[in-house]
């Protein structure tokens, strides 16, 4: 789910276009998704979110969000639970941001190969991932070196 929401997140997607993307994957009652499969930051982070069943409302430039889904099943099942941050920057502000801020913008682009070239996401250029584990998920915390992928 948080894979397919990181490849259909972009400018000009709708909100509805993201919750149905996760709900598609594990909108099933058994997986709890209650909240918002993803919102934006600080004190829009519940309150407005364009993340919402039947939202029109786009996606667009300088917004930063975070995924947040939060499978939560009230079962002796447990789930794993994502909250990645990412920005989304059209060519222009992508442009501005590399210049101001070089080694953020390489910090950034070295996260956007490994997600693309290890884990197998397609990600849209506009979006910025500003976590080193932007959607990075150990099979067992005690083997941090290995990682699901979607190859």
């Amino acid at each position: 789910a948080v894979a397919a929401w990181l490849e259909n997140v972009a400018i000009g997607v709708t909100g509805a276009t993201l919750f149905d993307t996760v709900m598609n994957r594990i909108g099933d009652p058994f997986f709890g998704v209650t909240l918002n499969p993803g919102h934006l930051i600080h004190l829009d982070e519940w309150m407005h979110s364009p993340v919402s069943r039947n939202s029109d409302t786009r996606l667009g430039s300088h917004m930063a969000f975070q995924v947040d889904i939060i499978p939560a099943t009230g079962s002796p099942w447990f789930t794993a639970n994502m909250e990645d941050g990412i920005a989304l920057l059209d060519e222009r502000g992508r442009a501005e941001f590399a210049e101001r801020w070089p080694q953020a913008r390489e910090r950034i682009q070295a996260r956007r190969s490994f997600m693309q070239e290890e884990l197998g996401i397609a990600l849209h250029e506009e979006v910025m991932p500003f976590s080193n584990l932007a959607s990075h998920l150990a099979p067992f915390w005690l083997s941090p070196d290995l990682a699901f992928t979607l190859r």
